[in-house]
């Protein structure tokens, strides 16, 4: 690392000023980031928890069906999912106003990627947004047309969803759209330093406790917009003993990941969420269609992984 005295009466440009400055001690800030969430950040196991879901389970609640793969696919489980990541990197360096950034398009993505392959939006606006054609629909109009319909209807009529779930989002602007000097670079971080109009990185223990509740309220409203997308991810399925390795690409739950999303569901939800699991009637028939296959057998599950294993050797063949 350069030294700090060869940045500051050095021979560099102010843009190579300006990236020597950012990266001048990040390591210690992030050391020091990390500590703060381990001995003092009184939500870090459900921080830790929502880490995980996205990390390992959002993608799998995407629907893998026909609708879901011609218009918008994965990309916005992925993309969600990397905003999320960043979100985590930007805090633990002090990059706070890019955090709370990162946890708005997050959400945002999540909420449009469901209205875009409801049966209320056409292909063609979702294809035309996948393929940067058309703008992005707005959050509001999206979630207005959303509980219109169907499940949406429902829990928002019971929960005041839409209430709720906009509030939030609101919250998530103010950092983005600078509701005064509180929600400004100087406060985030506590800046007080700068060197040729350059701020010194620093980190707020306090700014980040905040992110760090807002990311665990961020991720429980992503998964209650993908339990009324998707409502199977409450309840698990035997994909292994019936489909083996070659079981749906995505769309259903073993019973660990069903309990995981109950978990993290927000509490004032719970019960409705838990009572659309025992008691909703396309959940019911899809379990009972699961519960009706035979399990493979041994012989079954050999034969995949023969099938499995000739496939990838073909495909190393053309690739050498």
């Amino acid at each position: 690392m350069t030294d700090f005295k060869d940045i500051i009466m050095g021979n560099l440009t102010p843009l190579e000023q300006k990236g020597e400055i950012f990266v001048y001690g990040i390591e210690e800030r992030m050391k020091a980031s990390l500590d703060y969430i381990k001995t003092k950040y009184k939500r870090k196991d459900l921080l830790n928890q929502s880490i995980e879901f996205i990390s390992y389970h959002q993608s799998e609640a995407v629907k893998a069906d026909i609708n879901q793969l011609v218009t918008v696919g994965y990309f916005p489980a992925t993309e969600t999912e990397m905003e999320l990541d960043y979100s985590i990197k930007h805090a633990l360096v002090g990059s706070y106003k890019s955090a709370f950034a990162d946890l708005r398009r997050a959400l945002e993505l999540s909420l449009i990627s469901v209205y875009l392959t409801s049966e209320i939006c056409d292909k063609k606006k979702a294809l035309d947004w996948i393929m940067s054609r058309s703008d992005t629909p707005g959050f509001s109009k999206s979630l207005d047309k959303l509980i219109k319909f169907g499940r949406f209807k429902e829990f928002n009529d019971e929960c005041n969803w839409k209430k709720n779930l906009q509030e939030f989002y609101w919250q998530l602007s103010d950092y983005s759209h600078n509701k005064g000097q509180l929600k400004g670079y100087r406060e985030l971080n506590k800046t007080r330093s700068f060197v040729n109009s350059t701020s010194m990185p620093s980190i707020s223990f306090e700014t980040l406790d905040t992110f760090c509740d807002f990311y665990i309220k961020t991720v429980a409203e992503i998964i209650v917009v993908l339990s009324l997308y998707n409502p199977m991810i409450l309840v698990g399925v035997p994909l292994d003993e019936k489909f083996g390795l070659n079981g749906p690409a995505s769309g259903y739950y073993y019973d660990g990941q069903a309990e995981f999303v109950h978990s993290l569901i927000p509490d004032e939800y719970k019960k409705y969420f838990k009572e659309l699991a025992e008691n909703d009637i396309e959940i019911l028939s899809v379990v009972d269609y699961f519960n009706s296959l035979p399990d493979l057998t041994e012989e079954d599950i050999n034969e995949q992984v023969k099938a499995q294993k000739e496939f990838i050797e073909e495909m190393n063949k053309k690739h050498t």
